[in-house]
């Protein structure tokens, strides 16, 4: 099982931090929480995530730096074939394409 960094206040320098908290914003505080982007770019998937997090993440990828998405897939000790396995998956249920990512990963 993939390690989850601690989620505690000191972790608000952590992009997975930052990330939950800007795609929150426009629903509402943890709605996506930091643990549900490790564990989705950790996995590959979204699958496991609850809803509503899991519909917010389809903008995972748009919303957020190529830099910002590959930091946090370094502190949850994933890789980049799962973020792009992630981002694939995204892309298959109808979200917007991302070009940063594409152009970054391609």
């Amino acid at each position: 099982m993939r390690k989850i960094p601690s989620t505690n206040p000191a972790s608000k320098d952590r992009a997975g931090f930052l990330i939950a908290f800007h795609l929150s914003v426009p629903y509402g505080p943890g709605i996506v929480s930091e643990r549900d982007v490790y564990e989705a770019l950790g996995q590959g998937t979204l699958a496991g995530i609850p809803s509503p997090a899991k519909e917010v993440l389809l903008s995972l990828f748009t919303e957020n730096s190529p830099a910002s998405i590959l930091k946090a897939v370094y502190e949850c000790g994933s890789s980049l074939e799962n973020a792009q396995k992630l981002y694939t998956e995204i892309l298959k249920m109808n979200a917007l394409p991302a070009p940063e990512w594409e152009r970054a990963t391609g």
